[in-house]
């Protein structure tokens, strides 16, 4: 198998068009939902989902690193490192996504306003988180919440269309997880692995520790790149 630079350039020309293809499919959704009387809640500066963790896949991570501008990038990279050094010692999924939540603040990449500064390039999986609840739920942590109130919650949730017990809409998100699929197995065939991962992370192994041109190698030097800069955890990154 010949493996070039056209190679990244065809896993970012498909990750762009499975992104257009959601962004149609979550806006037929909305609009049909919203016509039949649902409520979504999504706009502009609501950004309480932008303190989840983000997981994506190689490609997608390689076109937001390839969007930014040097004063991202160093945001970036401080966000990279502070999580590196966060999960050391943890190993369980609930335990990462609390400390995220609890410690990390937001997303590296939202601007002054509140809003997403790699919006044309973020991925699938923010395209495909769509709240059928307000933004204060995005925020909350239900550990935190008293009974009555999680229940009341609970209770008022839509479940033909949600993905209980969250507020967010299940086949949308099912679809962004399709379509991840899909770049992850395109990766396989054409480099013969895959990689996915927390953004931040892999955006910052991609702009400064050169992961596109060592996964262009072949996994062992990918995962060389990703150990060597102290990246080798299962909750960051991992290869398929």
């Amino acid at each position: 198998m010949t493996v070039t630079s056209e190679t990244l350039t065809q896993l970012l020309d498909q990750a762009k068009q499975q992104q257009m293809f959601l962004e149609m499919f979550v806006r037929s959704w909305v609009d049909d939902y919203r016509s039949g009387g649902g409520s979504v809640y999504c706009g502009k500066g609501c950004r309480n989902c932008c303190s989840l963790a983000v997981h994506t896949g190689f490609a997608e991570a390689l076109a937001v690193a390839r969007h930014l501008d040097e004063e991202q990038g160093k945001e970036v990279e401080k966000y990279a490192v502070t999580l590196r050094d966060l999960v050391q010692g943890v190993r369980e999924l609930p335990q990462y996504l609390r400390l995220h939540r609890d410690e990390m603040g937001f997303c590296p990449l939202l601007n002054a306003e509140g809003g997403c500064s790699v919006y044309p390039v973020r991925p699938l999986t923010c395209r495909s988180l769509i709240s059928t609840r307000e933004s204060a739920w995005c925020g909350a942590d239900f550990a935190k919440i008293a009974p009555g109130e999680r229940e009341a919650f609970l209770a008022g949730l839509d479940r033909k269309v949600v993905s209980f017990p969250s507020h967010y809409v299940g086949v949308l998100q099912e679809s962004g997880k399709e379509l991840e699929e899909a770049g992850a197995q395109q990766m396989r065939t054409r480099l013969g692995f895959a990689l996915y991962g927390n953004l931040g992370v892999l955006v910052h192994l991609c702009r400064k520790h050169d992961l596109a041109g060592a996964a262009l190698q072949g996994s062992a030097q990918a995962l060389r790149v990703i150990s060597d800069a102290g990246f080798d955890h299962p909750l960051l990154v991992t290869m398929t």
